[in-house]
């Protein structure tokens, strides 16, 4: 499979097609044999797939460019590509016997926008706060307002009548607000939209007896200004149902119809019964019900037709897998139903575990736990955090409402408080931070490392001070321990961003983002000096609160990074139907870079030079490479075509500049076998005696039922995805021949691969932790049978950077912290540096990445 496998459909018994997120591409898997027949190339990010039309053809959702593509599952050739009007179409679904394919999208909004401070100031100011804004407090910053359409005009959240601010957007500019758009199977023709579904949608789902739709989303209030009068209540989960096979009524349902929003916190009682971040939904139309996964709460929601909540089933407590936890949380995401055997089965993101569920019974009957588990410490410590519904109120919100997925809601939010105070700028002496803040666009959790100050304004050093938001905007009874908010913040720096469409596979770019990475970087725009004097690479900040005097704003803000500017798109100012609402800028009230910077605060010799800088910016690389995750099939047919050979050659240079580890894996001579990627165009295998062999005799190797798959995955993961999964220093075929479990880092081999007694004492070393980093890391080791033990550090050209360990050591396990630093004390660059343990004559070597 590819990196992130966020989707999987059957085509018949004994093909399976499987959705790569990361990879931009789809597995064709051969049930029979468990290994990928083919690799289907299909855009960026794609989320779903289904099988419809006459002929049969495989829809696939593809996310990053706003299409449903469909191919002939036969040839694999595409047949059509269908536009959505929507940003980040996310699940499909078939109905009308095959002729209909439906689907959901991700970034719907809610017919909200932003309406810029100049604007609002233009027009009489926003409507007074309310509360009222404490008298002791100074004037509020000019701002912005958030407005929304409700039918008849856009208006804001005034009291006692919202204002009208119709005359501050363009005639005819309109949201369309789509939530589900329905396709003809057989022409990938768009035939309705439907709106007014959820501010982000999820899954969608079909009664095939009435035709009716169901669909989980949650619904935004970010209408309504200020924490106080949010907190606890800012979005509601809910199951949308659309009549008639998507041209009947819209019903929205509150999954949480329970909470008594007048008295905030809730009690135990009622959180016992929420659910939290509805993901997937099935239905059972025989027997008039329908299941929601709740991701934040380890809870299935069972559901009457008409969308109300009938019992709520625990995927989480027993009886448990081994090495579960009964009360470990779950994170149920997929739903899969086995009607005739009365089961539902609950994909456990959290636990990497199967709950199996009787649908009779609404009952946990069995759980199954998918083998090992190769997540972090750091990622199953603190991973809940996000999603944990029981961290809130009344036990329906959570962290990922607003960042979904860690990400983005693709909305801004007014979270001022005008009975807060002010606070002392972090970096400017004597200026204050005003409690009035006016609307932000939700930023997101990705990519975090190395760039506070947080928040627009930057008024949270690091992410750990964020934790008050738990009681002020989640609205719980108290913050995270000490511990707990420790392990959140490893956590979220483990969170990359996805490789930037944009760019090349070799980490460049197009003409155009040349050029303009050329003005971005050395040509004066801004007072004399180039954009990236304060947008510094390689994240785009250089963590500088700016006075906003020079920004010609109202408020101080912080050089924000610029590494996901690319998934801002689809908002206009202008006449006409637009996806989004918001766009660019602190309140998303810009609605593209070119406009941007024609801002008077900027300097630049033409139109053109604005839009090279655009298109670089566009193209910002987001701190992991386009080679991780793309993958290719090899097969007897292709492996010396022209085209084959110079990807590869391609992906080798990539992972000789450790911008990836470069994997292989394929069904050679009957056996599943894996390889990674060594300098100097060889790879070594996962049995030991084999030793290694030279690209070229790779690629020759496979045939038709016999395909290699080679993907590029993220540095330092090359050891695990390919050879040695448990990392416990013996590879996996070679722990299978000597009859222990690839799986267990617990069980090893009792003969080493190069043969001899029993070796009960062994040296290992483990993945440093957490991976990427910044700024320092822990390495586990043992020292085996101990003596003389040394750890060094060596940059990507085998250089010595660091001695950590040179010392007799007795048996057993050690660790040591490394902070980034070479032996003279001084910081070293970002990049990738290897680790190697030495003990006496047994050597082992892993890769680690600094993240500056």
């Amino acid at each position: 499979m590819g990196l992130e496998p966020v989707s999987v459909r059957a085509q018949d018994d004994s093909t399976a097609w499987v959705v790569n997120q990361v990879s931009d591409d789809v597995s064709v898997v051969d049930l029979k044999t468990l290994s990928v027949r083919a690799t289907l190339r299909v855009g960026d990010e794609p989320t779903d797939i289904a099988f419809a039309g006459t002929p049969l053809r495989a829809f696939v959702c593809v996310s990053g460019e706003d299409q449903v593509k469909a191919f002939d599952p036969a040839t694999l050739l595409p047949s059509f590509a269908t536009p959505v009007f929507g940003r980040h179409p996310r699940a499909l679904a078939v109905g009308g016997g095959g002729s209909t394919v439906y689907v959901t999208v991700l970034d719907a909004g809610n017919r909200t926008t932003t309406v810029g401070a100049k604007v609002v100031t233009a027009l009489g100011g926003p409507s007074p706060p309310n509360p009222p804004q404490d008298p002791s407090l100074p004037p509020a910053p000019a701002v912005g307002v958030i407005v929304q359409w409700d039918g008849a005009h856009w208006v804001d959240d005034g009291l006692p009548a919202p204002k009208i601010w119709d005359a501050a957007l363009p005639p005819g500019f309109s949201l369309p607000d789509v939530g589900v758009a329905i396709l003809d199977a057989n022409t990938g023709a768009v035939t309705n939209t439907v709106p007014g579904v959820g501010t982000n949608n999820f899954d969608i789902a079909v009664d095939p007896a009435s035709a009716t739709l169901y669909v989980t989303n949650t619904e935004a209030s970010n209408r309504t200004r200020f924490e106080p009068n949010l907190s606890g209540r800012f979005l509601q989960d809910r199951i949308t149902l659309i009549a008639g096979g998507g041209t009947g009524a819209v019903t929205p349902v509150h999954l949480n119809a329970h909470i008594n929003y007048a008295v905030s916190p809730g009690s135990q009682s009622e959180r016992d019964l929420s659910l939290a971040e509805p993901i997937d939904v099935v239905v059972n139309a025989d027997a008039g019900k329908a299941y929601v996964s709740a991701m934040g709460q380890s809870r299935v929601g069972v559901l009457d037709l008409a969308g109300h909540v009938t019992n709520r089933i625990a995927t989480s407590g027993l009886p448990s897998a081994p090495g579960i936890a009964p009360a470990e949380p779950r994170g149920p995401t997929g739903l899969a139903l086995d009607v005739a055997r009365h089961q539902l089965f609950a994909l456990n993101r959290f636990t990497s575990s199967i709950a199996i569920l009787d649908t009779d019974t609404e009952t946990k009957i069995g759980e199954v736990a998918l083998r090992f588990d190769p997540s972090p410490p750091e990622i199953r410590s603190g991973r809940r955090f996000l999603y944990d519904g029981n961290l809130s109120a009344h036990g329906d919100l959570a962290c990922a409402s607003c960042h979904v997925g860690g990400n983005l809601d693709a909305i801004a939010w007014d979270l001022g408080n005008p009975l807060g105070t002010m606070a002392p700028s972090l970096q400017l002496s004597g200026r204050q931070v005003h409690p009035m803040k006016g609307p932000m666009t939700t930023q997101s959790l990705r990519g975090l490392a190395d760039t506070s100050p947080f928040h627009w304004r930057a008024d949270r050093q690091d992410f750990t001070r964020f934790n008050p938001a738990f009681i002020s905007l989640l609205g719980a009874p108290d913050s995270l321990s000490t511990i707990d908010m420790q392990k959140y913040n490893d956590f979220i720096m483990t969170m990359a961003y996805p490789p930037n469409p944009n760019q090349r596979l070799d980490r460049g770019f197009a003409a155009l983002a040349d050029s303009g990475r050329v003005e971005f970087e050395s040509r004066p725009h801004d007072g004399g000096q180039p954009c990236a004097l304060c947008h510094t690479l390689p994240t785009g900040t250089d963590r500088i609160i700016i006075p906003g005097t020079l920004l010609q704003e109202s408020q101080d803000f912080k050089v924000p990074q610029l590494r996901n500017m690319y998934q801002k798109t689809g908002f206009a100012l202008a006449a006409g139907a637009q996806k989004r609402g918001f766009g660019f800028l602190h309140d998303g009230s810009v609605d593209n870079i070119v406009d941007f910077l024609r801002s008077p605060v900027f300097q630049f010799p033409d139109t053109m030079a604005r839009y090279e800088v655009a298109a670089f910016v566009m193209s910002f690389d987001t701190g992991t490479a386009p080679s991780v995750g793309r993958e290719l099939t090899v097969n007897g047919a292709n492996k010396n075509a022209s085209g084959v050979t110079a990807l590869l050659d391609s992906l080798y240079a990539q992972a000789d500049a450790s911008n990836c580890d470069l994997i292989a894996h394929g069904r050679i001579g009957g056996v599943m076998k894996g390889f990674l990627y060594q300098a100097g165009h060889s790879f070594i295998s996962d049995y030991d005696p084999e030793g290694s062999i030279s690209s070229d005799s790779l690629r020759s190797l496979a045939a038709n039922g016999g395909e290699i798959t080679y993907m590029g995955v993220p540095p330092g993961a090359g050891m695990r995805m390919a050879v040695d999964r448990d990392r416990d220093g013996y590879r996996d075929r070679w722990e299978i021949a000597q009859g222990s479990d690839p799986a267990d880092p617990l069980s090893t081999p009792a003969i080493t691969a190069a043969g001899g007694g029993a070796t009960p004492e062994v040296a290992r070393l483990e993945q440093n932790r957490p991976n990427p980093f910044n700024p320092e890391t822990v390495i586990p080791y043992d020292a085996g049978p101990g003596g003389r033990v040394a750890l060094r550090v060596f940059d990507a050209s085998g250089r010595l950077v660091r001695t950590l360990v040179d010392a007799s050591l007795p048996p057993g396990p050690y660790s040591v912290r490394w902070n980034g630093r070479n032996d003279r004390g001084r910081p070293v660059a970002s990049g990738r540096y290897f680790y190697r343990l030495t003990v006496g004559k047994t050597i082992r070597t892993r890769g680690m990445v600094l993240l500056r």
